[in-house]
């Protein structure tokens, strides 16, 4: 009966396999803290615009990180009254980019419309996704909804 030995030695070569390639980080959703303390200590500002309407939003952002958790606070230059806080919580994604899914925290505004309200409305059920995409010293971070983030 070699065939019995034969499996089980397959068998622990498999796991054995995967056990090493788990602590090394190579499978497929075991993914590193996207927002990592570099990034959440850059000053970063997001910019809407709407061409057809000629209408123009701008926020000032920090970032608050622990690992793969994250507090984000949006206001903005423009309105003092504006405060929006998001907790951000990074999961494993089944494609090579990253997903979070989130929860407003706080939302303070002036009554006017926003842009940034559509871009955020469906996400606390869908998450928002990222994909990056990395070169030398330059990393980017891509929505679907086509928000380009860029930090070295």
């Amino acid at each position: 009966m070699k065939w019995q030995t034969v499996s089980i030695s397959l068998l622990l070569a498999t796991l054995v396999t995967l056990l090493v390639a788990a602590l090394i980080k190579q499978l497929p959703g075991q993914q590193e803290a996207l927002i990592t303390p570099q990034f959440a200590g850059e000053d970063l500002q997001l910019g809407y615009y709407d061409l057809l309407s000629r209408q123009r939003e701008v926020y000032d952002t920090s970032i608050d990180s622990n690992g793969k958790t994250s507090i984000m606070t949006l206001t903005s230059p423009n309105d003092s009254r504006f405060v929006l806080k998001i907790y951000l919580q990074q999961h494993n994604s089944a494609f090579r980019g990253v997903t979070f899914d989130y929860q407003l925290v706080y939302f303070a505004e002036s009554h006017q419309a926003r842009m940034i309200k559509s871009i955020l409305g469906d996400s606390g059920r869908n998450g928002i996704a990222f994909v990056t995409v990395r070169s030398k010293d330059k990393r980017l971070l891509v929505t679907p909804s086509g928000q380009i983030y860029s930090y070295y």
